[in-house]
């Protein structure tokens, strides 16, 4: 997994927040235990650049080849072309670069996602493209042929090389803030608490598959919102194997396989189907980024969106967002769960960012820049995209001319969805009560909307809060 130092450029977060620096560093912890128990080492370095490290590489070694994962965003596309220059510029053997965090193989694809719009007109389009004419390489080519010296020792160690692996303090450096690192702790609201690495992903795999059979019968989906007979706000309603995958801990074709076992041994339904579904999302928003480039970081996105009003970078109104403290409980209470656990539903992600575009008026990049801090499964397409692909057009909601709002956010609710899809999916206001324990007394319905009572006679700066 890639770990990015320094503040995001717009509000100056840890660009890796203390929660996923817990989660990469427990990952790396385990992938050197599995090592060691093969004969082999994982020699780690800190506090340099990945530039520097390979200067050092090269110092002490003859390096015959350098392998790694191709990857796609801007910014770690330049830390690849750094170490390639290091390498070119100290006559080692070449970069070699691999697609491996895709479900579906980039060679196996029937088009090229650099110039191809087609595919990129929405996701259904994308998906008949893929289900039709590609195919799911086998997991097994991606599984390790150890080398043993005669049966013995075969590890390499570098002299450089960290003894222990850092602290999330040290790694962090001045970006570090203790309030913001739970440590072990597991908070007793969250399902479940996420341990980096192979072992803790391909454990999870093994509870919700089989002993505990809740793809079956428990699944329901991240992207599953519309079915009114389904809830994805329920424990077990998600697989939550999301971290593992973002940071290579777990295969998709592994996980693909395991899926179509499981169809074999025990039964096909719309779940079953449903959890592939969500690993082409994550293959449509990594190939469509390679489409976009760098617009998926602009303001505008990949469609060039210019609402008629002019974004706000106010401070308030944001502060209230991230702290799940707008007035709205079914925004407020992903938006805390987010903050504590590194994680909420995409429904969740969905109706926050709706609610900050259309509600707030808010630039979403900077909705953008938090999840990037906090989120455990960032991964740069998995965000950016889809805030321009989902969230984005709520610039363009409600009453329009050209499909353009006629007036500014905050004059009535346009993220619909926060009222509707706190009925269907949370009828019992259960999971607000949870995160939003101030609400706890009220029946249900007033517990989603307090303001009935004029408990929230306004929210924050007058916009976005209870009305």
């Amino acid at each position: 997994p890639f770990f990015h130092a320094g503040r995001t450029r717009l509000c100056g977060f840890p660009k890796t927040g203390a929660l996923r620096t817990r989660f990469q560093l427990e990952a790396i912890a385990d992938l050197r235990k599995s090592l060691e128990a093969q004969g082999h080492a994982l020699c780690t370095r800190s506090q340099i650049s990945t530039a520097a490290c390979f200067e050092e590489i090269c110092n002490d070694f003859s390096v015959a080849g350098v392998f790694a994962f191709r990857e796609v965003c801007s910014e770690e596309l330049d830390i690849e072309r750094k170490v390639r220059e290091v390498l070119r510029r100290r006559s080692q053997g070449p970069l070699r670069l691999f697609w491996g965090f895709e479900l579906y193989h980039h060679d196996d694809l029937n088009f090229d996602p650099t110039r191809a719009r087609g595919p990129f007109n929405s996701y259904t389009a994308f998906r008949k493209r893929l289900e039709e004419n590609s195919w799911v390489r086998p997991s097994s080519q991606e599984t390790p042929r150890w080398f043993h010296a005669g049966g013995g020792d075969a590890a390499v160690r570098w002299p450089r090389a960290d003894s222990e692996l850092p602290s999330v303090r040290e790694v962090m450096g001045s970006t570090y803030d203790p309030a913001s690192d739970p440590g072990d702790d597991t908070d007793p609201r969250a399902e479940l608490r996420w341990r980096g690495g192979e072992t803790a992903a391909l454990a999870r795999v093994r509870e919700y598959l089989w002993e505990e059979d809740s793809l079956g019968s428990e699944y329901v989906g991240a992207t599953m919102t519309m079915d009114p007979a389904k809830s994805c706000m329920r424990d077990k309603a998600m697989s939550k194997l999301s971290p593992w995958l973002a940071h290579g801990c777990l295969s998709p074709r592994f996980l693909y396989e395991e899926v179509k076992r499981y169809e074999r041994e025990r039964r096909k339904t719309k779940s079953t189907y449903w959890i592939t579904h969500e690993l082409l999302w994550r293959d449509f928003v990594r190939f469509g980024s390679l489409h976009a480039g760098t617009s998926i970081f602009k303001i505008g996105g990949p469609a060039g969106v210019r609402p008629a009003w002019r974004w706000s970078s106010d401070q308030g109104l944001f502060k209230a967002w991230k702290d799940g403290m707008t007035g709205f409980p079914f925004v407020d209470c992903f938006m805390r769960e987010l903050k504590a656990t590194g994680y909420c539903n995409h429904m969740g992600r969905e109706c926050s960012g709706w609610f900050l575009i259309g509600d707030l008026g808010l630039d979403w990049r900077m909705g953008a820049e938090w999840f990037e801090s906090v989120l455990l499964d960032y991964e740069p397409t998995a965000n950016w995209y889809n805030w321009t692909y989902r969230c984005l057009p709520a610039a363009a909601r409600g009453d329009s001319t050209g499909g353009v709002l006629t007036d500014s956010p905050g004059h009535r609710l346009r993220g619909v969805e926060i009222l509707r899809w706190g009925t269907q999916h949370d009828p019992d206001a259960k999971y607000i009560k949870r995160w939003v324990p101030e609400l706890a007394s009220l029946p249900s319905t007033v517990a989603r909307e307090p303001w009935r009572l004029g408990l929230l006679d306004d929210g924050p700066s007058g916009r976005g809060g209870g009305r």
